[in-house]
Protein backbone atom coordinates (compact mmCIF):
# COMPACT_ATOMS: atom_id res chain seq x y z
CA UNK A 1 0.00 0.00 0.00
CA UNK A 2 1.01 3.55 -0.82
CA UNK A 3 2.68 5.92 1.90
CA UNK A 4 -0.59 8.10 2.52
CA UNK A 5 0.78 12.20 2.89
CA UNK A 6 -1.38 13.75 4.77
CA UNK A 7 -1.35 16.95 3.44
CA UNK A 8 -3.12 20.31 2.04
CA UNK A 9 -5.29 18.90 -1.79
CA UNK A 10 -6.46 20.82 -4.96
CA UNK A 11 -9.36 19.45 -6.84
CA UNK A 12 -7.39 17.43 -9.41
CA UNK A 13 -5.18 16.11 -5.93
CA UNK A 14 -8.47 14.71 -4.09
CA UNK A 15 -9.58 12.99 -7.41
CA UNK A 16 -6.45 11.58 -8.11
CA UNK A 17 -6.23 9.96 -4.91
CA UNK A 18 -10.14 9.14 -5.11
CA UNK A 19 -9.86 7.04 -8.19
CA UNK A 20 -6.64 5.32 -6.52
CA UNK A 21 -8.11 4.32 -3.80
CA UNK A 22 -10.83 3.16 -6.02
CA UNK A 23 -8.59 1.62 -8.15
CA UNK A 24 -7.08 -0.31 -5.07
CA UNK A 25 -10.27 -1.60 -3.23
CA UNK A 26 -12.29 -1.62 -6.49
CA UNK A 27 -14.08 -5.39 -5.40
CA UNK A 28 -14.55 -4.30 -1.92
CA UNK A 29 -15.99 -0.96 -3.05
CA UNK A 30 -18.37 -2.34 -5.26
CA UNK A 31 -19.82 -5.18 -3.23
CA UNK A 32 -21.08 -2.42 -0.79
CA UNK A 33 -22.88 -0.81 -2.96
CA UNK A 34 -24.24 -3.83 -4.88
CA UNK A 35 -24.83 -5.59 -1.41
CA UNK A 36 -27.79 -2.66 -0.69
CA UNK A 37 -28.28 -1.20 -4.42
CA UNK A 38 -29.68 -4.82 -6.03
CA UNK A 39 -31.96 -5.73 -3.76
CA UNK A 40 -33.33 -2.42 -3.50
CA UNK A 41 -33.61 -2.36 -7.44
CA UNK A 42 -35.69 -5.87 -7.90
CA UNK A 43 -37.86 -4.28 -4.83
CA UNK A 44 -38.48 -1.28 -6.90
CA UNK A 45 -39.31 -3.34 -9.84
CA UNK A 46 -41.53 -5.79 -7.98
CA UNK A 47 -43.23 -3.01 -5.98
CA UNK A 48 -44.36 -0.97 -9.49
CA UNK A 49 -45.35 -4.56 -11.22
CA UNK A 50 -47.41 -4.96 -8.47
CA UNK A 51 -49.25 -1.80 -8.26
CA UNK A 52 -49.70 -1.93 -12.16
CA UNK A 53 -51.21 -5.54 -11.36
CA UNK A 54 -53.48 -4.86 -8.88
CA UNK A 55 -54.50 -1.38 -9.47
CA UNK A 56 -57.99 -1.12 -11.51
CA UNK A 57 -58.17 0.83 -14.97
CA UNK A 58 -60.02 4.07 -14.68
CA UNK A 59 -62.77 3.97 -17.03
CA UNK A 60 -63.76 7.80 -18.39
CA UNK A 61 -66.01 9.09 -21.36
CA UNK A 62 -64.88 9.95 -24.71
CA UNK A 63 -66.75 12.08 -27.17
CA UNK A 64 -66.61 11.51 -30.72
CA UNK A 65 -67.83 14.18 -32.82
CA UNK A 66 -69.79 12.30 -36.46
CA UNK A 67 -71.30 14.26 -39.13
CA UNK A 68 -73.63 13.22 -41.38
CA UNK A 69 -75.83 14.93 -43.98
CA UNK A 70 -77.26 17.19 -43.18
CA UNK A 71 -77.36 17.32 -39.51
CA UNK A 72 -74.57 16.90 -36.65
CA UNK A 73 -75.09 14.46 -34.46
CA UNK A 74 -72.54 13.41 -30.85
CA UNK A 75 -71.95 10.02 -30.19
CA UNK A 76 -70.82 9.40 -27.04
CA UNK A 77 -68.92 5.94 -25.88
CA UNK A 78 -67.16 4.76 -23.13
CA UNK A 79 -63.06 3.70 -23.51
CA UNK A 80 -60.57 2.65 -21.03
CA UNK A 81 -58.05 5.33 -20.25
CA UNK A 82 -54.30 4.13 -20.08
CA UNK A 83 -53.93 5.78 -16.82
CA UNK A 84 -54.30 3.42 -13.69
CA UNK A 85 -56.65 5.00 -10.90
CA UNK A 86 -54.23 5.35 -7.80
CA UNK A 87 -55.07 2.72 -4.71
CA UNK A 88 -54.37 3.33 -1.48
CA UNK A 89 -52.34 -0.21 -1.22
CA UNK A 90 -50.49 0.55 -4.36
CA UNK A 91 -49.22 4.36 -2.62
CA UNK A 92 -48.78 2.18 0.83
CA UNK A 93 -46.43 0.15 -1.03
CA UNK A 94 -44.83 3.10 -3.29
CA UNK A 95 -44.24 5.04 -0.28
CA UNK A 96 -42.61 1.68 1.42
CA UNK A 97 -40.31 1.02 -1.42
CA UNK A 98 -39.41 4.79 -1.43
CA UNK A 99 -38.41 4.80 2.26
CA UNK A 100 -36.50 1.86 1.48
CA UNK A 101 -34.61 2.87 -1.40
CA UNK A 102 -33.85 6.34 1.00
CA UNK A 103 -32.37 4.42 3.96
CA UNK A 104 -30.69 2.05 2.17
CA UNK A 105 -28.68 4.63 0.15
CA UNK A 106 -28.14 6.22 3.51
CA UNK A 107 -26.74 2.96 5.15
CA UNK A 108 -25.17 2.00 1.72
CA UNK A 109 -23.29 5.93 1.46
CA UNK A 110 -22.20 5.21 5.44
CA UNK A 111 -21.09 2.15 4.75
CA UNK A 112 -18.65 3.45 1.77
CA UNK A 113 -17.64 6.49 3.50
CA UNK A 114 -15.79 4.68 6.50
CA UNK A 115 -14.44 2.33 4.63
CA UNK A 116 -12.81 4.94 2.01
CA UNK A 117 -11.77 6.58 4.97
CA UNK A 118 -9.92 3.63 6.61
CA UNK A 119 -8.28 2.96 3.16
CA UNK A 120 -7.05 6.46 2.93
CA UNK A 121 -5.93 6.38 6.62
CA UNK A 122 -3.96 3.06 5.59
CA UNK A 123 -6.45 1.00 7.78
CA UNK A 124 -8.71 -1.79 6.37
CA UNK A 125 -11.97 -3.15 7.44
CA UNK A 126 -13.82 -5.35 6.23
CA UNK A 127 -17.65 -5.21 4.02
CA UNK A 128 -19.50 -6.73 7.35
CA UNK A 129 -17.61 -4.23 10.09
CA UNK A 130 -18.14 -0.85 7.62
CA UNK A 131 -21.87 -1.85 8.12
CA UNK A 132 -22.08 -2.84 11.74
CA UNK A 133 -20.87 0.22 11.76
CA UNK A 134 -23.18 2.13 9.43
CA UNK A 135 -26.25 0.57 11.12
CA UNK A 136 -26.47 2.57 14.39
CA UNK A 137 -26.63 5.96 12.26
CA UNK A 138 -29.01 4.90 9.94
CA UNK A 139 -31.56 7.17 12.30
CA UNK A 140 -29.45 10.23 12.35
CA UNK A 141 -28.62 10.09 8.71
CA UNK A 142 -32.01 9.45 7.74
CA UNK A 143 -32.87 13.01 10.14
CA UNK A 144 -30.14 15.00 8.64
CA UNK A 145 -31.16 13.83 4.82
CA UNK A 146 -34.67 15.12 5.49
CA UNK A 147 -33.23 18.13 7.41
CA UNK A 148 -30.74 18.72 4.73
CA UNK A 149 -33.59 18.31 2.31
CA UNK A 150 -35.91 20.56 3.51
CA UNK A 151 -33.51 23.65 4.06
CA UNK A 152 -32.30 23.67 0.27
CA UNK A 153 -35.45 22.97 -1.14
CA UNK A 154 -36.51 26.07 1.04
CA UNK A 155 -33.68 28.06 -0.33
CA UNK A 156 -34.41 27.02 -3.72
CA UNK A 157 -38.19 28.69 -3.26
CA UNK A 158 -36.35 31.70 -2.45
CA UNK A 159 -35.26 32.17 -6.23
CA UNK A 160 -32.64 29.24 -6.35
CA UNK A 161 -29.24 30.95 -5.00
CA UNK A 162 -30.12 30.10 -1.38
CA UNK A 163 -30.81 27.10 -2.15
CA UNK A 164 -27.29 26.63 -3.97
CA UNK A 165 -25.26 28.15 -0.87
CA UNK A 166 -27.28 25.71 1.21
CA UNK A 167 -26.36 22.84 -0.58
CA UNK A 168 -23.06 23.39 -0.29
CA UNK A 169 -23.25 24.05 3.17
CA UNK A 170 -24.47 20.96 4.14
CA UNK A 171 -22.19 19.15 1.84
CA UNK A 172 -19.91 17.69 3.95
CA UNK A 173 -22.93 16.25 6.61
CA UNK A 174 -22.33 12.99 5.95
CA UNK A 175 -18.62 12.25 6.11
CA UNK A 176 -18.96 14.55 9.67
CA UNK A 177 -21.64 12.21 11.11
CA UNK A 178 -20.11 9.12 10.18
CA UNK A 179 -16.32 10.11 11.19
CA UNK A 180 -17.28 12.10 13.89
CA UNK A 181 -20.40 10.63 15.40
CA UNK A 182 -22.41 13.98 15.47
CA UNK A 183 -25.99 14.35 15.51
CA UNK A 184 -28.41 15.43 12.54
CA UNK A 185 -28.04 18.85 13.24
CA UNK A 186 -24.58 18.90 14.88
CA UNK A 187 -23.00 17.34 11.54
CA UNK A 188 -24.84 20.00 9.49
CA UNK A 189 -23.37 23.06 11.50
CA UNK A 190 -19.98 21.12 11.46
CA UNK A 191 -20.15 20.57 7.70
CA UNK A 192 -21.33 24.69 7.40
CA UNK A 193 -17.89 25.46 9.71
CA UNK A 194 -15.57 23.40 7.61
CA UNK A 195 -16.79 24.58 4.31
CA UNK A 196 -17.08 28.46 5.16
CA UNK A 197 -14.44 29.84 3.37
CA UNK A 198 -13.95 27.35 0.78
CA UNK A 199 -17.88 27.20 -1.21
CA UNK A 200 -15.81 27.30 -4.58
CA UNK A 201 -13.72 24.24 -4.01
CA UNK A 202 -16.99 22.22 -2.80
CA UNK A 203 -18.57 23.39 -5.86
CA UNK A 204 -16.25 21.80 -8.09
CA UNK A 205 -16.08 18.87 -6.08
CA UNK A 206 -19.45 17.71 -6.25
CA UNK A 207 -19.71 19.50 -9.99
CA UNK A 208 -16.72 16.85 -10.99
CA UNK A 209 -18.80 14.21 -8.93
CA UNK A 210 -22.20 14.92 -11.38
CA UNK A 211 -19.55 15.35 -14.61
CA UNK A 212 -18.33 11.15 -13.82
CA UNK A 213 -21.95 10.44 -13.21
CA UNK A 214 -22.94 11.34 -16.36
CA UNK A 215 -19.92 10.22 -18.50
CA UNK A 216 -20.56 6.53 -16.73
CA UNK A 217 -24.87 7.11 -16.54
CA UNK A 218 -25.91 8.01 -19.72
CA UNK A 219 -23.89 5.40 -22.21
CA UNK A 220 -25.21 2.16 -19.78
CA UNK A 221 -28.86 3.83 -20.03
CA UNK A 222 -28.72 4.87 -24.21
CA UNK A 223 -27.25 1.08 -24.44
CA UNK A 224 -30.11 -0.34 -21.99
CA UNK A 225 -32.63 1.57 -23.88
CA UNK A 226 -31.70 0.45 -27.46
CA UNK A 227 -31.11 -3.09 -26.17
CA UNK A 228 -34.28 -3.25 -24.83
CA UNK A 229 -36.07 -1.82 -27.72
CA UNK A 230 -34.32 -4.39 -30.17
CA UNK A 231 -34.75 -7.62 -28.14
CA UNK A 232 -37.98 -7.16 -25.90
CA UNK A 233 -39.74 -5.04 -28.07
CA UNK A 234 -42.82 -6.52 -26.87
CA UNK A 235 -42.23 -6.94 -23.15
CA UNK A 236 -42.69 -3.73 -21.58
CA UNK A 237 -41.52 -5.34 -18.24
CA UNK A 238 -38.15 -6.47 -19.90
CA UNK A 239 -37.67 -3.10 -21.22
CA UNK A 240 -37.47 -1.52 -17.48
CA UNK A 241 -35.74 -4.48 -16.16
CA UNK A 242 -33.00 -3.34 -18.34
CA UNK A 243 -33.39 0.31 -17.71
CA UNK A 244 -33.56 -0.18 -14.16
CA UNK A 245 -30.40 -2.92 -14.44
CA UNK A 246 -28.19 -0.52 -15.91
CA UNK A 247 -29.18 2.42 -13.58
CA UNK A 248 -27.90 0.15 -10.83
CA UNK A 249 -24.95 -0.88 -12.51
CA UNK A 250 -24.14 2.67 -12.79
CA UNK A 251 -24.75 3.46 -9.01
CA UNK A 252 -22.57 0.36 -8.50
CA UNK A 253 -19.69 2.35 -9.94
CA UNK A 254 -20.71 5.63 -9.16
CA UNK A 255 -21.07 5.88 -5.49
CA UNK A 256 -17.66 4.89 -4.36
CA UNK A 257 -15.73 7.29 -6.32
CA UNK A 258 -18.13 9.91 -4.84
CA UNK A 259 -17.70 8.62 -1.25
CA UNK A 260 -14.02 9.01 -2.03
CA UNK A 261 -13.99 12.39 -3.54
CA UNK A 262 -16.25 13.53 -0.13
CA UNK A 263 -14.56 12.18 2.39
CA UNK A 264 -11.09 13.56 0.87
CA UNK A 265 -12.75 16.89 0.27
CA UNK A 266 -13.70 16.21 4.44
CA UNK A 267 -10.32 15.88 5.04
CA UNK A 268 -8.42 18.02 3.24
CA UNK A 269 -10.22 21.13 4.84
CA UNK A 270 -9.95 19.81 8.26
CA UNK A 271 -6.24 19.69 7.52
CA UNK A 272 -6.29 23.41 6.05
CA UNK A 273 -8.44 24.46 9.20
CA UNK A 274 -7.57 22.81 11.80
CA UNK A 275 -3.73 21.27 11.07
CA UNK A 276 -5.25 18.15 12.17
CA UNK A 277 -2.63 15.58 13.29
CA UNK A 278 -4.14 12.39 10.98
CA UNK A 279 -1.81 10.53 12.18
CA UNK A 280 -3.17 10.29 15.55
CA UNK A 281 -7.00 10.23 14.02
CA UNK A 282 -5.49 7.22 12.32
CA UNK A 283 -4.77 5.74 15.62
CA UNK A 284 -7.52 6.45 17.01
CA UNK A 285 -10.24 5.17 14.83
CA UNK A 286 -8.39 1.91 15.04
CA UNK A 287 -10.35 1.42 18.01
CA UNK A 288 -13.36 1.31 15.69
CA UNK A 289 -15.62 4.07 17.58
CA UNK A 290 -15.65 6.58 14.93
CA UNK A 291 -15.35 9.38 17.25
CA UNK A 292 -13.07 11.99 16.14
CA UNK A 293 -13.66 15.38 16.73
CA UNK A 294 -11.99 18.64 16.00
CA UNK A 295 -10.53 19.65 19.46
Amino acid sequence: METVQFEPMSVGRIFDRAFMIYRNNFLRFVTIVAIIEVPLALLSIASNSWVRTMTPARRSAGFERATAHPDTRVASRTYESSAPAPTVSGAAGQLLTVLLLLVGNMLCQAALIKNVSEAYLGNEITIGQAYRFALPKALTLLLATICVGLVVGLGFLLLVVPGIIFALWFFLTTPAIVVENRSATDGMSRSKALVAGNLGKVFAVGFLVQVITVIISVPLGYVAGRAGGVFFANSAVLQTFLIRLATTLSQVLVMPISAAAFILLYYDLRIRKEGFDLQMLAQSMMSGQGEVRAA
